[in-house]
């Protein structure tokens, strides 16, 4: 389970990144609030792995990368 999850700060990035775009396109083609939806489900999943994250025994910038690489990582299967 943890090569699964096991990803590099870069396509992570790119994860982030491809989630902003998104998040600009459904704001502008739908609306505002659908766009701050989708950017709203993003925030939430972050915050629930830096739960986790601290909850297993992560501490401080470790926790934070490990979620970050949780919410976003996601951009290596594309």
């Amino acid at each position: 389970m943890r090569n699964l999850f096991r990803v590099e700060m870069p396509v992570a990035h790119m994860g982030l990144v491809i989630v902003v775009i998104a998040t600009v396109f459904v704001g502008a083609v739908w609306s505002p609030g659908a766009g701050a939806i989708v950017a709203g489900v993003f925030a939430g999943l972050f915050a629930v792995a830096l739960g986790v994250a601290l909850l297993v025994g992560g501490r401080g910038r470790d926790a934070v990368r490990a979620a970050y690489r949780f919410t976003f990582g996601w951009a290596e299967w594309i």
